[in-house]
């Protein structure tokens, strides 16, 4: 009969899990939680040693009205300097704006007076200080004439016309000479670099500035070296079309040379 009784086979051992419970007092067992005591909150003597409570508090009224005086004046100070730049920046402003429109008044009348030669040069003369730059000048005067049919000769650099004006204000004046040649580059690269025939408009026209005396070697040596980051815009394109112009310069002053030695 015992054999006819077949016993439970055990679960896998891989498959047993024990879970452990932590034990627990119970709560009339417990440690009870002591809690801290509440301390009345402490206060600052107000008098001082040999001050009375009353004194000690007009002391302090004083103090706190001081304090609150300078936090206004500090902040009126603050205000007055911040209307003092603003008012600063707007007069600014105001005299770029009527520097500009004096500036813009200045050009047109070089260029659209009337007067040339001698003329235009006592102008000139007359307007002092507050005349433009030779490189504005010029380039106004490029822009304003010869945008929509650029003339390679240059007529507007004869004496008669603007050419003793320029020759006045460029007169020992080799950074003012170089003026002229950044304004003919600025002027050739707001029209696009034409070319009139086979040669660059930008050469034709350096090299009546040579004829005319108002670019000399150094005024030209000083434009071809300069890289400085406001006169980049159209340089390179410059540079590629009066290759054949320094070329030219180079055997000019070698030659030059060779005379003087001989």
């Amino acid at each position: 009969a015992g054999r006819g009784l077949q016993a439970e086979p055990f679960p896998p051992l891989d498959k047993t899990r024990t879970t452990f419970i932590k034990p627990e007092l119970p709560a009339h067992l417990q440690p009870k939680k002591v809690e801290e005591p509440v301390l009345p909150p402490v206060e600052a003597p107000l008098a001082l040693p040999g001050e009375d409570e009353e004194a000690a508090r007009a002391r302090i009224e004083k103090k706190k009205r001081e304090e609150e005086e300078k936090r206004l004046a500090e902040q009126k100070a603050a205000e007055e300097a911040a209307a003092k730049k603003a008012a600063e920046e707007a007069e600014a402003a105001e005299k770029a704006r009527k520097a500009a429109e004096m500036e813009g008044l200045l050009l047109d009348t070089f260029v659209n007076s009337g007067k040339f030669g001698d003329d235009l040069k006592v102008w000139c003369q007359e307007q002092g200080s507050i005349l433009p730059s030779i490189e504005k000048l010029v380039f106004h005067l490029l822009i304003t004439t010869q945008k929509d049919d650029p003339n390679p000769q240059c007529p507007w650099a004869e004496p008669a016309k603007y050419g003793t004006a320029l020759s006045s204000l460029v007169e020992d004046n080799v950074i003012g000479m170089t003026e002229i040649l950044f304004a003919i580059q600025r002027f050739c690269n707001e029209i696009g670099f034409p070319k009139i025939g086979s040669e660059g408009l930008i050469q034709a026209m350096f090299r009546n500035m040579y004829k005319f005396d108002l670019a000399d070697d150094e005024a030209f040596s000083m434009w071809k070296d300069d890289e400085s980051n406001e006169r980049e815009v159209g340089k390179g394109k410059s540079i590629i079309q009066t290759m054949d112009w320094f070329n030219w310069l180079e055997e000019e002053e070698e030659e030059s040379e060779e005379d003087y030695e001989d």
